[in-house]
């Protein structure tokens, strides 16, 4: 919220103790003070936590004391973190004065060069400036603070540190004195897109507390650095911090020391994603502020850093694994792939990428895809588990099939469909090659329960004995009993659940529940009752007493929410009901409007929602293309099989119909006043979505529902770069002991 980022900006002061001299310091409060500059180790993480930013944990940016009549200490001190340790490493050059505390910053080359190829100084600076947001945040409660003491390169020499190791400056601790430092930085803040409520989408000027409007140019996600711009995606602003210190040697130092007062603003998160260079090497990022700042006929700025922000949540804040860190622990490969999933819909997405030196080309200049499959790095990306040739007919059959589909030679029966780069296309195509091929009747969930390829076989060539399908389908490896049931959008198909199930592997197994008319053969239900009743009855199978994990996403949190309540009147416990993004997506407002919910191939709203079931969006050029050609069912059919050929027409038919006949449903008034629930109710709220069947009423549980906002959209929270929102906001609710 724009207050949110006001507050943001304006970081309060810390407590204060009386002012007093630095040679009133004692030991134990030295020591106290240090530690806060120390390692933070879990056993859940494998690199330690600093209490300000540390560039991969690596301590480059080293601190050094110069001590007088402080604490019982004279001579020049190297602070060893890891220890808590003060190592003496030589004599005071003046002992004997006036008490004195100074702090010497000097910059470990090797430490830092493996990990940063240019503007080494810039970044071992930037990490000091942190190290002073932490003095300046602890040393007022002692009534002390830290001041710029001068840039003295013969300090070096004091520190016994190697020739290629860079001194970057002094600094003293001095008696607090209450007033505030003069303003070195200035801040430049953009809103992006709608996702600052009160704030519309552009770029600001921070004045004396107010926001001035610059325009609506901003640092944009292709001016970010790569490993961050899936956080970009997920970003409400971003700030651009300007150094305007006319201490050349502190430009970097003051940039860091700011940054480390908004990071310890609670209910934000920021994360670094470009700066300047003194050294050549400046990032897109600074590249595109100064763009900015000269089209704003503002001064230039001498030394720049740009980080994206938006809301965390105080588990966020508190936990100690690493989920935090999986962005940066993703390679290329998946960069790429999680970058090629947000604009592509799920059907384009690359099952597998693979980043080799360069690809083969034949004589004449094309790319030889024959070579390309032979190079290691391709052979080697698949399934490493031992491979065993198929031997039956069927076996053959079924592995020149799966190949062809994922892409690869040299199928095993031990192969496992997904964990080689199928997905829910891949395994719609598959069934219905088997179905047209054997003359089976094989349900869509058949890759689910049975993912390997001789698995596959078996059930093939044993069809006489196998036994009636379940619509339950297990989304995850736990083979323990489902857990969870979830329930997935419009069209009922629950694949597009298997990333956030995935999530829980090892513990929780989840299993979704198919919509009954998906398989050929059955038709759909006509009311929410019935398709929660035939559902009931699927889950009681396999669980026949409560107490039930529920689950609904989007239109399937109607049904969670109908079924929790037939449960419940049975007398059986729900005992959590999760409704995620239980609200439309926005779509076509005018549109929305005119047509409202009608189930009518001239609504565009209604045949947008219906493609979005298949590709996964609703904006893009497929969108327009199937709003000009669709005009009734056979046309919509037509359409998504030419652009999704791997989707039988008779499967795209049978989806739509489910769409079809669920599309309008809806409670009425007397309807939702009937139907009240025990269990603790969550709503997970997606940006951008309207007001639920539930949000606009009152009285439909026992307890009011915690409502969890999510930057991402409707689509994207269940999308491999934005799950992982997702997963967090349910383990912070700590369902599962």
């Amino acid at each position: 919220t724009l207050g949110g980022l006001r507050a943001l900006l304006a970081p309060p002061r810390p407590p204060a103790a009386p002012p007093r001299g630095p040679g009133e310091l004692t030991a134990p409060e030295l020591g106290s003070l240090l530690r806060w500059l120390g390692p933070h180790r879990s056993p859940e993480r494998l690199l330690p936590k600093y209490a300000y930013a540390s560039p991969g944990a690596l301590y480059a940016t080293q601190l050094y004391l110069e001590a007088d009549g402080v604490a019982g200490l004279s001579g020049v001190y190297y602070h060893h973190p890891a220890d808590h340790t003060l190592v003496r490493v030589g004599d005071h050059p003046a002992p004997g004065g006036e008490p004195g505390l100074k702090v010497h910053f000097l910059g470990k080359r090797r430490a830092i060069e493996p990990v940063y190829k240019n503007n080494i100084v810039e970044v071992l600076e930037f990490e000091a400036g942190h190290m002073l947001g932490v003095l300046e945040e602890v040393l007022p409660g002692l009534g002390l603070t830290v001041r710029p003491d001068g840039f003295t390169p013969e300090a070096k020499a004091r520190l016994d540190v190697a020739e290629e190791d860079h001194y970057l400056g002094t600094f003293a601790v001095v008696r607090y004195d209450g007033r505030p430092r003069p303003a070195e930085t200035e801040l430049y803040v953009q809103a992006h897109g709608d996702r600052v409520d009160g704030l519309p989408g552009g770029l600001y000027r921070h004045e004396d507390g107010a926001l001035v409007r610059l325009g609506d140019e901003v640092v944009e996600r292709r001016h970010v650095i790569a490993i961050n711009q899936g956080v970009y995606d997920r970003a409400s602003f971003g700030i651009s911090a300007v150094a305007r210190t006319e201490d050349a040697w502190r430009r970097y130092m003051v940039l860091g020391t700011l940054l480390h007062h908004l990071q310890r603003v609670p209910g934000t998160g920021l994360m670094s994603s470009g700066y300047s260079s003194r050294t050549g090497h400046p990032l897109p990022a600074s590249q595109r502020l100064d763009d900015l700042l000269r089209r704003a006929s503002a001064p230039a700025a001498p030394a720049s850093y740009f980080a994206v922000g938006g809301p965390v949540s105080e588990a966020q804040t508190e936990h100690e694994g690493m989920n935090e860190d999986a962005v940066h622990t993703k390679g290329p490969a998946e960069m790429i792939r999680d970058d090629a999933a947000q604009f592509l819909p799920d059907y384009m997405v690359p099952s597998r990428v693979v980043v080799v030196d360069r690809l083969p080309v034949t004589a004449n200049g094309k790319t030889d895809l024959k070579a390309t499959a032979l190079l290691p790095e391709v052979a080697g990306s698949g399934n490493t588990a031992a491979h065993v040739e198929p031997e039956t007919p069927t076996e053959r059959w079924l592995a020149a099939e799966w190949g062809r589909l994922l892409g690869y030679e040299e199928v095993s029966t031990q192969d496992e469909f997904f964990s080689s780069g199928g997905n829910s296309l891949h395994s719609v195509a598959l069934v219905n090659r088997i179905n047209r091929r054997f003359g089976t009747r094989l349900p869509l969930q058949t890759l689910f329960e049975t993912p390997t390829l001789a698995g596959l076989a078996a059930r093939v060539d044993d069809r006489a004995a196998a036994p009636a399908a379940s619509r339950l389908v297990r989304l995850n490896s736990d083979r323990a009993p489902a857990q969870v049931f979830a329930w997935p959008g419009l069209g009922g198909y629950p694949m597009n659940l298997r990333t956030l199930a995935l999530g829980f592997d090892g513990e929780r197994s989840v299993a979704g529940v198919q919509a009954y008319g998906i398989n050929e053969g059955e038709t759909p239900h006509a009311t929410i009752r019935r398709m929660a009743e035939a559902d009931i009855a699927e889950i009681r199978r396999i669980q026949p007493n409560g107490p039930y994990t529920l689950w609904g996403y989007s239109f399937g949190a109607r049904v969670a929410f109908e079924a929790a309540w037939q449960l419940e009147r049975t007398g059986e416990k729900v005992e959590n009901l999760l409704l995620i993004c239980p609200g439309n997506p926005r779509v076509r407002t005018e549109d929305g409007r005119r047509w409202g919910r009608e189930a009518s191939f001239t609504n565009p709203v209604y045949v947008t929602i219906l493609h979005s079931v298949f590709a996964g969006t609703t904006h893009g050029s497929a969108v327009e293309a199937c709003l000009r050609e669709t005009t009734d069912e056979d046309s919509f059919v037509a359409f998504v099989h030419r652009t999704m050929p791997a989707l039988s027409e008779g499967t795209i038919r049978r989806i739509t119909q489910v769409v079809s006949a669920t599309y309008e449903f809806d409670y009425t008034f007397r309807e939702l006043r009937e139907r009240r629930v025990e269990a603790p109710v969550t709503i997970f709220k997606a940006r951008g979505d309207d007001y639920s069947f539930l949000e606009d009423s009152s009285g439909y549980s026992a307890e009011p529902p915690r409502i969890v906002p999510l930057t991402g959209d409707h689509y994207e929270v269940l999308k491999e770069h934005g799950v992982a929102e997702l997963l967090a906001g349910i383990r912070a609710l700590d369902l599962f002991p």
